[in-house]
């Protein structure tokens, strides 16, 4: 696929950048053991953030400390000096058993790279550390890097959106935006981002991540003080979240009261709380992309089977895609990607379906989707938007909302992709091509002799 003018595919990078990032983990692992993954994680990316920085050969130089130097450097410490501290805990820990110099050392052996960026190296190490240090069930996991990448591909961000990520994790999917743009030799510098989650370190990580691109993030106060009141102040163009599934104290212990358009949720589950706060989010015209559990979509709970109904009714779901199994570290529950829009709708009366879990391979004991599988996705979805989306048995398709509503508002593609097995064999098609080429042919032939036969008309006219 075409990934438009000036893009380069990501698949080169990613790959570089990873094998960078193993190479760095596996000379830095010699002084993982006094620090516990967690703390020896937030370090290195600390590093790797400050190697990019002007002020890091003041560091290497040892004319200041590595806590000093990151104060320096973030304005953030200045605007909201609580953000810092998880990373500075581990900061100062390692400091205190004496393992920064070496480490200091090691990092600043990585010199500038045409090909890959120390913004990618410090992606890759993420998702090196994030895979260690996730616990299943926690919740607190890092959204994978294809998802990111599929995202920032469908949402198809321009130069000067204004963007949220109200649960953002370590910042994936607003870097995979940035780097998206950067690909296309766009500016990110009109980017304007804000970020919140309910973890501090995930929101600093994310600053470092950003900041790293170029982007200096606003930081909102914690979604814990936002979600029940259902939207924040302000609109944006593109809202991106990964938040915690089925939540069950979201509402904050009787603080709910949220302005929720749709109905009000379950207080034992956040998800269309979730799903709520998005779409309030949005400028009229701006999209979302959320990552939903599979039975967000399946639900019979009369609440949210109510708010998913209107929701479809008033067109503000535009795609659900099945994603594959195995993808976190920190969940098996099957998940799916929805794509949201408010108003003025292009397709307001269907919605497009994706099934998207065969695709993708084995990667470092998780499955991860190929760059031709995010290709394909896109590719369904941009022709789907255009009109043009032929079903494609075992896929996509697309369904109207009449049909939607009669199977009670029920969000499961593959419930509405015909299966491989329902489509014509090769045998059949070839037939069916056949009897086409014959009539074709038939037609021609009475087309010829009707010429003949008006030819002849209009020389007995002298015409």
């Amino acid at each position: 696929m075409n990934h438009g003018p000036g893009e380069l595919a990501p698949v080169t990078v990613g790959a570089a950048a990873r094998r960078i990032a193993e190479a760095v983990w596996q000379d830095l692992d010699r002084y993982r053991g006094v620090l516990n993954v967690v703390e020896f994680g937030d370090v290195v990316l600390v590093l790797l953030y400050l190697r990019c920085r002007p002020a890091w050969q003041v560091l290497v130089d040892g004319a200041s400390d590595v806590e000093r130097v990151l104060r320096s450097d973030l304005p953030a410490d200045r605007e909201n000096p609580l953000l810092l501290r998880p990373l500075l805990e581990s900061v100062r820990k390692a400091s205190d058993l004496r393992q920064l110099a070496p480490l200091v050392e090691l990092v600043d052996r990585l010199g500038p790279d045409d090909q890959v960026s120390l913004a990618q190296v410090f992606s890759a190490v993420l998702d090196r550390v994030s895979g260690l240090t996730t616990r299943k069930g926690s919740g607190d996991f890092h959204t994978p890097r294809a998802i990111t990448e599929l995202s920032a591909r469908l949402l198809d961000s321009k130069e000067g959106d204004e963007i949220l990520d109200p649960c953002c994790k370590a910042g994936g999917f607003p870097a995979a935006i940035a780097d998206r743009l950067m690909r296309q030799g766009k500016a990110v510098d009109r980017m304007a981002v804000a970020i919140a989650d309910y973890s501090m370190r995930s929101c600093a990580l994310a600053y470092l991540q950003l900041r790293l691109r170029g982007v200096t993030p606003q930081v909102l106060p914690s979604v814990a003080d936002s979600l029940p009141s259902g939207a924040p102040e302000n609109g944006y163009d593109v809202v991106t979240a990964n938040p915690p599934f089925n939540l069950s104290n979201w509402h904050g212990d009787g603080r709910f009261s949220g302005r929720w358009r749709y109905g009000a949720p379950p207080t034992h589950n956040s998800n269309f709380a979730w799903l709520q706060y998005v779409i309030a989010s949005l400028k009229p015209g701006g999209r979302a992309a959320v990552v939903m559990p599979h039975g967000a979509g399946l639900s019979e709970n009369p609440q949210e089977r109510n708010i998913r109904e209107a929701m479809l009714d008033d067109g503000v779901v535009s795609a659900v895609i099945a994603l594959p199994g195995q993808m976190f570290a920190g969940t098996d529950i099957p998940v799916t990607l929805w794509l949201l829009q408010r108003s003025p709708i292009i397709r307001p009366f269907e919605v497009l379906f994706v099934d998207a879990t065969e695709l993708g391979s084995i990667q470092q004991r998780r499955r991860t989707l190929d760059p031709e599988d995010i290709d394909r996705i896109v590719e369904a979805y941009r022709n789907w938007w255009k009109h043009s989306l032929d079903q494609v048995a075992g896929f996509a398709a697309a369904v109207p909302i009449e049909r939607i509503r009669s199977d009670g508002y029920r969000l499961n593609p593959r419930a509405y992709i015909p299966s491989i097995r329902d489509a014509p064999d090769l045998r059949t098609r070839a037939r069916e091509v056949g009897e086409l080429t014959r009539r074709l042919d038939r037609l021609a032939k009475q087309a010829a002799r009707l010429d003949r036969i008006l030819e002849e008309h209009l020389k007995e006219l002298s015409l």
